[in-house]
């Protein structure tokens, strides 16, 4: 598995006119083989329950993979889906 790109969004930090989930979004539409994902360390929940309803409504063919916390970041995997 490539990581291709690596974020931390930080829901203190985040405000201005970048969203976080522009962000995400930007960042995982450049996955773009099967061996290729994006990492992502988030502290908000709601981001992962947004990100995970647009994929879907989207019918984007990405799967999210939950790797447990560090440093009290939630460490989630966007990887493409090849199944």
């Amino acid at each position: 598995m490539k990581i291709i790109e690596r974020l931390k969004i930080d829901k203190t930090e985040s405000c201005g006119s970048r969203s976080p989930l522009v962000m995400i979004l930007s960042a995982i539409k450049k996955i773009r083989e099967c061996d290729e994902g994006v990492e992502i360390l988030l502290n908000d929940y709601d981001w992962l329950l947004s990100l995970k309803y647009i994929l879907q409504m989207n019918d984007m063919k990405l799967r999210i993979e939950e790797n447990g916390k560090e440093d009290d970041f939630l460490k989630v995997k966007i990887l493409m889906d090849c199944n």
